[in-house]
């Protein structure tokens, strides 16, 4: 019974108010000059490494709206032990538009831990989101997180999938093992796996790199994007700004057309980890009515980054059947849930916007609890 105190707005309300009114520190919205002190905090716990122009573009320049940001401080001596905050997603449901926060850097001071930091931020950013916004928080939490989630409300709505394919088991086999003999054994029994099926290149397409998305992506998703059932909006202006106008951008896009439409595009990077380079997968999307049109954007971005000197290739998507058969028809192995590894489980918040929007929760709230009707991408999350 004790758990139902964070069910519903009232008992959250009862137990945030409990926690600060025993409490040391204060909650409330970050305002400038705490951004400085956001980042060594972030860059002392997480070793992140956003820079000031980074912090600044994602938390101003968002065109869903200026990211939510609460600092915990301690009242004595006002020194920030915590931080949360949430990025404006739009959520297009069907035909209508849902507002939704992704928690970011949830952070607090390790040595302040244990005094109901975390859990009051969470419940305030709920709160603001939906008083301001009509908004929930949604996002990934790290295994530390993702129990207390549960405990204060949360919903797990999926555990998203990692794809991945070996392009050079050698390199592999010596960055974890630092074992050149094994390394040239991984490379001869891998060959058979490293290719997928050709692509299918009877239909006529237009592959081209895209330095800027235009009114063609606009099009592209008003007549994709519904057939996703929940799908952040992919529109050109917060493309442009998550892929193009991001400072020192690391993404290279590439879009797909047949007879002038746009079929699809794909936004790719390299990343350099644990000894390899990791050709990634940041978002990909297209008509699951034109297969053939994903797998050349498949097979056109493996080959970029082949030539660039990726190892692996890996991507992060919650997605319909059409595209987890491509996966596996171009070479993709879908990673096993092994203990150690790193389960991206997607958590929803819904306690606070049911309780003060109930005819939004009657309206599309048995939808946006259902796993299989989501479509996420790396590109998504805050991990690209």
């Amino acid at each position: 019974m004790r758990e139902t105190r964070w069910q519903t707005v009232e008992g959250r309300d009862r137990v945030y108010n409990s926690i600060l009114k025993r409490a040391n520190f204060t909650i409330r919205d970050s305002v400038p000059g705490d951004e400085r002190e956001i980042l060594r905090l972030c860059q002392r716990v997480f070793a992140a490494s956003l820079t000031l122009e980074e912090w600044n573009w994602r938390t101003f320049g968002n065109p869903a709206g200026k990211t939510l940001s609460l600092v915990a401080f301690q009242k004595d001596d006002g020194r920030l032990i915590g931080h949360m905050a949430g990025v404006s997603v739009d959520l297009a449901v069907g035909r209508i538009s849902r507002k939704a926060f992704f928690i970011i850097d949830s952070v607090v001071d390790p040595l302040q831990k244990g005094r109901g930091i975390h859990a009051a931020l969470s419940m305030a950013i709920a709160k603001k989101s939906g008083e301001l916004a009509a908004g929930f928080p949604i996002g990934l939490p790290n295994q530390q997180a993702y129990l207390p989630c549960l405990k204060m409300g949360g919903t797990h709505l999926l555990t998203i999938p990692v794809f991945f394919k070996v392009l050079d088991w050698r390199r592999v086999v010596r960055a974890k093992l630092r074992s050149n003999f094994l390394a040239q054994i991984a490379g001869v029994l891998g060959r058979p796996f490293q290719q997928g099926q050709a692509p299918d290149k009877r239909t006529e397409f237009t592959l081209q790199e895209v330095q800027r998305f235009e009114s063609s992506l606009d099009e592209l998703s008003d007549r994709v994007g519904p057939r996703f059932g929940i799908c952040p909006k992919r529109e050109s202006s917060l493309l442009n700004w998550r892929y193009f106008e991001r400072p020192g951008s690391p993404y290279s896009v590439f879009s797909i057309s047949s007879g002038g439409q746009w079929q699809g595009y794909i936004v790719v990077r390299l990343l350099e980890k644990w000894g390899l380079r990791l050709g990634t997968l940041v978002d990909l999307f297209f008509d699951p009515d034109c297969a053939p049109a994903g797998q050349l954007l498949l097979c056109h971005a493996e080959k970029q980054l082949r030539a660039s000197g990726a190892d692996v290739l890996w991507g992060l998507f919650a997605a319909p059947q059409t595209y987890q058969k491509l996966f596996r028809k171009t070479g993709f192995f879908k990673a096993p849930q092994l203990k150690g590894l790193r389960r991206f489980h997607f958590v929803a918040d819904f306690i606070t916007i049911d309780g003060l929007r109930p005819d939004l929760d009657r309206r599309d709230g048995a939808l946006l609890r259902q796993a299989d009707q989501w479509f996420l991408s790396l590109g998504d999350t805050d991990l690209a």
